[in-house]
C-alpha cells in the first residue's frame, strides 16, 4: 500500500520500494481506480491497459483511452478515473494499468546529469506539463511494460534504459496540461477531491457555485480564488471543459443528435454549445463527427 499524506493541492504520495529495487514497476487493477488527486516526488510512466475514463494531469481535464501511455512529471497532481461503465459492462475485467515510478536520484543523484542523459534530462523538464507517448513509440513502450512485470533486477533496469532511448529520440510526445502546477503544502487535500469527485458527478446538471463552495466550506468568492489557485482555471470554465469532453466523447461514440448531445452534457441551446465546441476544438459539432468518419 502507498502512503497518502494530505497536501494544499492533491495528496502526498509516498511510493514505497519493495527489497531489491531501486524504481517500481507494477500493475494496478480497481474498478474505478480510487486513488484521490495526488502526487508524488517520483517520474512517473502511465500505461492505461484496460478501461476507459477522466484523467487529471496538472491543470488539463480530458478522457483517457484504452492503451493510452503518459509520461507525468515528479510532484505534478493527477488523477486517473475509470468510467464505471467499463466494470459493469466486464464484470470479470477490472480496468488496470501498468506503472513505472522512479526518481530522479534513483541511480545517483548525478545520474541524469550525466553526459549520456542529457537528452532524457530535457525530457524530464517536459514532463512537468505531463506528456502523452504516441506513434511507434507508444508501440514500442507499451510493449516493454508488459514485459517488465515478467522479469526483475537487471532485466527491468536494462528495460527501463530501453524505454529511456526511446523517450530520448523520438519527437513523438504532446504536452498534456497547458501550464505548470505542482503539489506543495500539506493541509486541505480533502476539499479539492470532493470538489472533483462532485463535479464529475454532476457536471450535466446546473451546478451553483455556492453549492460547491459549501463542500469547501467556504464562501463562494472565497472557493473562486481557491479554485483557481489550484488549477489556473475559473469553476465555471472547469465545468464547461468536462461537458465539451464528454459532448466529443459522444458525438465520437454513440449515434445521438448534436441537439440531444447538447442537452445530455448540461448545455442549455445549441448555438451557445456549438460555439464554445468551435471555440475548444477549432470546428464545430458536425463537422468534428464527420471527421471522426461518422
Amino acid at each position: 500500500m502507498t502512503n497518502l499524506i494530505a497536501h494544499k493541492n492533491a495528496v502526498f504520495q509516498k511510493l514505497p520500494l519493495t527489497a531489491g529495487s531501486s524504481f517500481i514497476v507494477k500493475r494496478y487493477e480497481s474498478p474505478y481506480f480510487e486513488t484521490p488527486w495526488h502526487f508524488h516526488e517520483e517520474y512517473e510512466l502511465v500505461f492505461c491497459e484496460r478501461g476507459f475514463g477522466k484523467k487529471f494531469i496538472g491543470n488539463s481535464f480530458s478522457d483517457y483511452q484504452e492503451g493510452e501511455i503518459a509520461f507525468i512529471g515528479k510532484n505534478i497532481p493527477h488523477l486517473f478515473k475509470a468510467d464505471d461503465s467499463f466494470y459493469q459492462a466486464y464484470a470479470q475485467q477490472k480496468p488496470s494499468s501498468i506503472v513505472i515510478q522512479f526518481s530522479e536520484d534513483f541511480l545517483g543523484k548525478d545520474f541524469f546529469n550525466s553526459p549520456e542523459m542529457v537528452t532524457m534530462k530535457k525530457i524530464l523538464v517536459l514532463s512537468k506539463n505531463g506528456l502523452l507517448v504516441l506513434g511507434k513509440t507508444h508501440e514500442h513502450i507499451r510493449q516493454i511494460m508488459i514485459e517488465m512485470l515478467e522479469i526483475n533486477n537487471i532485466g527491468r533496469l536494462y528495460k527501463l534504459f530501453e524505454i529511456f532511448m526511446l523517450l530520448s529520440n523520438c519527437d513523438e510526445l504532446q504536452p498534456i496540461s497547458p501550464s505548470i502546477i505542482s503539489g506543495i503544502n500539506i493541509n486541505d487535500s480533502v476539499k479539492m477531491n470532493s470538489v472533483l469527485d462532485y463535479t464529475l458527478q454532476h457536471f450535466r446538471e446546473d451546478i451553483s457555485i455556492a453549492q460547491v463552495a459549501a463542500l469547501s466550506h467556504l464562501s463562494a468568492s472565497a472557493f473562486c480564488r481557491y479554485f483557481k489557485s489550484r488549477t489556473q482555471k475559473t469553476f465555471l470554465g472547469f465545468v464547461i471543459e468536462m461537458r465539451l469532453n464528454e459532448s466529443r466523447r459522444l458525438l465520437r461514440e454513440t449515434n445521438l443528435s448534436i441537439l440531444e448531445i447538447c442537452y445530455e452534457c448540461g448545455f442549455k441551446n445549441l448555438s451557445n454549445f456549438n460555439r464554445l465546441f468551435r471555440k475548444q476544438f477549432q470546428q464545430n459539432p458536425m463537422e468534428f463527427r464527420r471527421n471522426q468518419g461518422l
